[in-house]
């Protein structure tokens, strides 16, 4: 089911340096979905479908989705301006 969640935190990863030439950043972010309570209790998984442009600069997200425990879950982008906290997203999530 589609959920409303929204960026709770935004923090700096260590840069990564692909030989002399490539500098990359990377931020860590936490999402809070906003019916949280829904989850207590449920093995349920977040898939980022909106903005596109976010789930664009995932350089790695597992196929199944992120795991949610207590309706939060985290994950790295590659920085981004327009990732700050308060930013509202779509995911899509399972339960099983």
């Amino acid at each position: 089911m589609e959920e409303e969640a929204v960026v709770s935190t935004v923090d700096p990863s260590p840069r990564t340096s692909i030989g002399e030439s490539l500098d990359l950043e990377f931020v860590n972010v936490a999402f809070r979905a906003l019916r949280s309570t829904e989850y207590e209790g449920k093995v349920c998984k977040a898939v980022i479908k909106e903005p596109a442009w976010l789930s664009k600069l995932q350089p790695s997200a597992p196929l199944d989705g992120y795991q949610l425990d207590h309706g939060k879950f985290s994950a790295s982008f590659a920085k981004d301006h327009r990732i700050t906290p308060g930013l509202k997203d779509t995911i899509v999530v399972s339960c099983s």
